[in-house]
């Protein structure tokens, strides 16, 4: 099992740990961030964090990523270019939908 724990902004290249604890105080400090820097989008940051630590987020080898429902077991999302195909992304402030929060680097980088 790899997971992405680090992302370097200036090389474009992830770090990639096992250790739970470490993992786990990642996704916390961008949360932590995420939620001073877009308080309007915090609901959907504690519905990101949730996704993320149930491992319900797979990032695929093209750049996309998979995320799976959390109302449905059947329904999968997708994330292509910053985009998702659910139906909050449109509403959703600064197209911040819980699906692309943590999915996408360049949205993780705005916390």
């Amino acid at each position: 099992m790899t997971i992405v724990t680090e992302y370097d902004w200036q090389s474009d290249t992830f770090t990639h740990h096992t250790d739970r604890a470490t993992w786990r105080a990642a996704v916390a400090e961008i949360a932590a961030k995420a939620h001073a820097k877009l308080p309007e989008c915090n609901g959907r940051v504690d519905s990101a964090v949730k996704l993320v630590l149930a491992g319900d987020v797979e990032l695929l080898a093209d750049g996309t990523a998979r995320v799976a429902s959390q109302s449905n077991g059947t329904t999968t999302y997708h994330i292509v270019n910053g985009h998702c195909d659910c139906k909050d992304f449109a509403k959703a402030p600064h197209g911040f939908c819980k699906h692309v929060r943590f999915v996408h680097p360049k949205l993780a980088r705005n916390s």
